[in-house]
């Protein structure tokens, strides 16, 4: 019975390990992916698409700790860099996909 105890806090700590590392741009980069039509307003829908939901509220956990925030807020102005789109729908998009912590709207001008 301890062996299978010590076995599942193992697989737990390993589990839990990447969500405590810094989240990468990639990472950032590939969730805000799906969105990418909907934040340049060609998506034909008034809400975004259940991938582009599944995206934001990934990105929405990434920014609540306060010190991945201004991580994540770069990493979106750099994928975003070239690209011209509305930030307000960042905070638009959150809050129809219920992420549970609206997104700012993240622009060019932004400071992270």
């Amino acid at each position: 019975m301890a062996k299978l105890i010590y076995a599942l806090i193992i697989l737990l700590l390993v589990l839990a390990t990447p969500a405590m590392g810094k989240p990468s741009c990639e990472t950032v980069s590939k969730r805000l992916a799906p969105c990418l039509s909907y934040i340049q307003g060609r998506y034909h829908s008034i809400k975004p698409s259940g991938r582009c939901c599944r995206g934001l509220i990934d990105i929405s956990n990434m920014m609540k700790n306060r010190g991945d925030y201004s991580t994540v807020c770069k990493c979106i102005k750099k994928a975003l860099l070239h690209t011209n789109y509305d930030p307000k729908r960042f905070q638009t998009g959150s809050q129809q996909c219920n992420t549970g912590y609206t997104l700012p709207p993240v622009g060019h001008t932004t400071t992270c």
